[in-house]
């Protein structure tokens, strides 16, 4: 089958998009492609670097203690309630406020390493390691 050729004017209007600077404008890069992974300086189609081996080995460690917070509010939390529902004694009110608040700082903490890059990103993690430290010892092992 014979193809058409285009209209005069979209074949114009093609070699206006395909020869010319349009896609440099100043405009257009800063609507388009602003974010955290394209500077000033980035050229279009170039993808963002990967992290590194530690900032990556921070953010799994950091992932799996997150995990690992949550199943252990989530575990309070059922005994908690159980322990109310059948006149037992669990975990009381206290126990069970600091592993919910020791849950929102790991994910918020897991989240903010998980969006960010470089050293950043590690002390996010560091931060999820220590608050699940500190409620291990003051919960489990105190």
């Amino acid at each position: 089958m014979r193809s058409r050729d285009p209209r005069r004017g979209d074949a114009q209007q093609n070699e206006i998009y395909r020869h010319s600077n349009y896609y440099d404008d100043e405009y257009y890069a800063d609507e388009y492609n602003s974010s955290e992974y394209y500077g000033d300086d980035a050229r279009y189609g170039t993808s963002p670097r990967r992290a590194g081996i530690v900032v990556r080995a921070a953010r799994v460690l950091s992932g799996i203690v997150t995990g690992a917070v949550l199943v252990l509010m989530l575990v309070v939390c059922g005994a908690h309630y159980l322990g109310s529902e059948r006149d037992f004694p669990g975990p009381g009110t206290e126990t069970v406020a600091a592993h919910v608040a020791a849950a929102v700082v790991a994910v918020v903490a897991q989240v903010f390493a998980d969006r960010r890059r470089g050293p950043i990103s590690v002390l996010a993690a560091v931060v999820v390691v220590f608050t699940a430290s500190i409620l291990l010892f003051t919960q489990w092992w105190g």
